[in-house]
């Protein structure tokens, strides 16, 4: 059966699609996708396999990131932290670690089979201090200045509206707190027959922005101090035209 041209499907059908892809990501990790999903993927974009020997093999099994926004996201012991489309949890893992006894993560995924795996990850390494829900992330289920950090590792690409979804991380934003995520960019616009249908969205390419209008639309939204920490190439950046930037910005 032809899938529906990408421009003619509605935000929501777009949504629909997402969780229905990423839930067989959670269930089905070893089918055969379009873009890259586990352990080795996670370990080329510079998770210790030290580390991830010693984990569950649930815990990334299913990890489809942009990179790894573990180098530069700092975080500090007491930190009230949203991992936002946080899959089944391996960032999650990082920052309960990074936060200590007296800080709080949370967790938020489309996908219910995608939490479900994640706290079940949690649960097995006797994790407390994580609470995980199901949302969306244009409607984060989160009250206002709630966060020292939001971070994200590819979720903006998957979501039809990034203004709403930059504008709900503001709000859940304390002020002086800060976003720090990994993100596929472009270096210029996409030709159209990139775009062509929802499997173009999956692997981060069909809903991806230009870098200097991403940059754009946060200072629109009133971030300050943004900062493309680094850029990279990985199995995520399958187009000529497509880099992963990493970045921090601030809420004043």
């Amino acid at each position: 059966m032809n899938k529906k041209p990408l421009n003619e499907m509605t935000p929501n059908e777009i949504k629909e699609a997402v969780k229905k892809k990423y839930g067989k990501v959670a269930n089905d990790p070893c089918a055969t996708f379009n873009f890259p999903v586990g352990k080795d993927f996670a370990i080329k974009v510079g998770y210790s396999k030290d580390i991830l020997d010693t984990l569950p093999q649930s815990m990334y099994e299913s990890f489809t990131g942009a990179n790894n926004p573990q180098p530069f996201i700092e975080l500090k012991e007491g930190d009230i932290v949203l991992d936002l489309g946080c899959g089944a949890g391996l960032d999650l893992y990082f920052y309960v670690k990074a936060v200590g006894g007296n800080g709080k993560v949370y967790g938020l995924d489309i996908s219910e089979d995608m939490i479900n795996k994640a706290i079940s990850n949690m649960d097995a390494l006797g994790i407390k201090n994580v609470e995980i829900k199901c949302g969306h992330s244009d409607d984060i289920p989160f009250q206002n200045d709630f966060f020292d950090v939001v971070a994200s590792n590819g979720i903006y690409n998957l979501s039809p509206d990034k203004e709403k979804v930059m504008r709900e991380v503001f709000r859940v934003l304390k002020s002086g707190g800060r976003t720090v995520f990994s993100e596929v960019v472009l270096k210029d616009k996409l030709p159209d027959n990139i775009r062509k249908n929802i499997d173009d969205w999956f692997r981060c390419i069909g809903g991806a922005l230009p870098e200097k209008d991403f940059l754009s639309l946060m200072e629109k939204i009133g971030f300050k101090n943004i900062e493309v920490i680094s850029k990279t190439r990985n199995a995520r950046t399958g187009h000529p035209l497509a880099i992963c930037a990493n970045v921090r910005a601030y809420k004043p």
